[in-house]
């Protein structure tokens, strides 16, 4: 278990880097009057996933999980987290708002990543719900 909330707090980490630097970005945006929204969405949305897998890490110990379901709960976020944060990069850089299929390939990939991490991120939270149930 302690590997894995390792590994939870290192991702959150490696996020909260990335999410530096998107903030010097959108800091230089804003001086050169462009627009913004993309780096405003990943700043504020990448350091929620960082802060997500930082508290997760913290919480590991609680849940009672099998071997197993606790590997895939751990991975299942960290595999979100970075597809979210991915497209959200790619939405900052291109313009685009990866809300659909259509396009350019840039807001196919974003849409792509997104829809990949949304469907991870459910049975993760559902893991968690239950590995929680069980320890209280």
């Amino acid at each position: 278990m302690e590997k894995l909330a390792a590994q939870l707090a290192l991702h959150g980490a490696l996020v909260l880097a990335l999410i530096l630097v998107a903030g010097l970005c959108l800091y230089r945006a804003i001086l050169r009057d462009r627009s913004q929204p993309g780096w405003h969405l990943l700043h504020s949305g990448g350091s929620g996933r960082a802060v997500l897998l930082l508290a997760l890490a913290g919480v590991l110990p609680w849940v009672d999980l099998p071997a197993g379901q606790l590997a895939l709960l751990v991975w299942l976020m960290i595999f979100f987290v970075w597809t979210s944060v991915i497209a959200m990069l790619i939405v900052a850089v291109t313009g685009q708002h990866g809300f659909g299929w259509s396009g350019p390939a840039s807001n196919k990939v974003a849409f792509g990543l997104y829809v990949v991490g949304t469907a991870a991120v459910f049975p993760a939270v559902s893991l968690l719900i239950v590995g929680l149930l069980r320890a209280v």
